[in-house]
């Protein structure tokens, strides 16, 4: 069946990709442009208004560069089409990455990109990374006024139920990420090891020396430490 980045790399895919970013972009200006025009109505001037959204430009890419680095990072294994149009819509490298694993695992094949990851695998993969995604959107278009609902009750009735849900659900999300790591071992565990160590410093950092302007790099520090001790370790490894 040949080599699956082929496969991922075909330009039928590239074309969706570039339709699918080229219409987000489209929502993107049609809501500036009724941001403008609404704002013009409730008398902002104009001068004002240019002045916030270049204000917004600038604090915005920041907090892409963890995006940008997850791209890097997954594009040479996904392909660079699914991974692009994927977090220029999502921007969740995490889930994309875990969305891609276990599609891959389900055929049989351990690692991304590995022994055994032929072109139908790498199509269950895509498929897995887009159609769980697609549900929570439904779920939540659907149900959001029920969910908003129960949730605002429970709120008013206790102020620390949101922080406990909340704290919840990131252990759930990160205690699922971190197992597979820790059971692997190796690469996968230095990899981990490292890119925890950098948070932690951040962390650390951003409370102790009071680094408020650190928050923005901690994600993308910590990736960097990790890919850095993944190239590091298999050097070693040999």
């Amino acid at each position: 069946m040949g080599n699956y980045l082929e496969y991922a790399n075909a330009p039928v895919l590239l074309t969706a990709a570039i339709v699918v970013v080229a219409f987000v972009a489209l929502q993107s200006a049609l809501f500036l442009a009724v941001a403008l025009k609404r704002g013009a109505a409730a008398g902002l001037d104009r001068a004002r208004m240019l002045k916030a959204l270049r204000t917004g430009v600038t604090t915005s890419i920041i907090p892409t560069l963890p995006i940008v680095m997850a791209l890097i990072a997954i594009a040479p294994v996904i392909g660079t089409p699914v991974s692009w149009m994927r977090l220029s819509v999502i921007g969740s490298a995490p889930y994309e990455l875990m969305a891609a694993g276990i599609g891959a695992k389900t055929m049989g094949v351990d690692s991304l990109g590995g022994a055994g990851f032929t072109p139908t695998v790498f199509a269950n993969a895509a498929w897995i990374m887009c159609i769980g995604s697609f549900w929570s959107i439904m779920i939540v278009s659907i149900f959001y006024k029920g969910i908003k609902k129960r949730y605002s009750s429970k709120i008013q009735a206790d102020t620390r139920w949101r922080e406990v849900m909340t704290g919840a659900c990131f252990m759930g999300v990160f205690a699922l990420f971190m197992a597979d790591p820790i059971t692997t071992g190796g690469t996968a565990l230095v990899t981990f090891a490292a890119a925890a160590a950098a948070m932690t410093l951040c962390l650390v950092l951003v409370v102790k020396l009071k680094l408020d302007g650190l928050k923005e790099f901690a994600l993308t520090i910590s990736m960097l430490a990790g890919m850095a001790a993944c190239v590091l370790w298999t050097s070693l490894a040999g």
